[in-house]
């Protein structure tokens, strides 16, 4: 992972100061109008809203399947026009209209991750 994963980004939400590593977000969602970050271990409550947290997220290989849901690419195992499969075994919701852009967008970040590291280990070898 790169220097995005490692970055923290800090949420305030009713007196309560988050702090949570890029690496560690696996998505976010909104219902009914509420923001929750959701990682490894365990899911946060913040204030603001879902076009808030794509800025806030920026850096990070994050992808809006949904109205609702941002997921980061680290943390897929599979995807298809039905629903985005998360390691973990989470099913998250992929819409119609989004589907061409989060297929490539999948496809990309993969092959270029993959090209990226492939390019790092003939480096190390020489």
């Amino acid at each position: 992972m790169g220097q995005e994963s490692d970055k923290h980004y800090v949420w305030v939400f009713k007196g309560e100061r988050i702090i949570l590593k890029g690496q560690d977000i696996c998505y976010v969602h909104t219902e009914q109008r509420k923001i929750f970050i959701h990682t490894r271990q365990r899911t946060y409550r913040v204030g603001g809203n879902l076009k808030d947290e794509v800025e806030k997220l920026k850096d990070l290989p994050m992808i809006k399947t949904h109205n609702a849901y941002l997921v980061h690419l680290d943390y897929l195992e599979s995807i298809s026009a039905r629903g985005a499969i998360l390691k973990n075994g989470i099913c998250l919701p992929v819409s119609e209209n989004r589907w061409k852009k989060v297929r490539e967008t999948v496809e990309r970040y993969y092959h270029d991750k993959r090209f990226s590291r492939n390019k790092m280990q003939k480096s190390d070898a020489k």
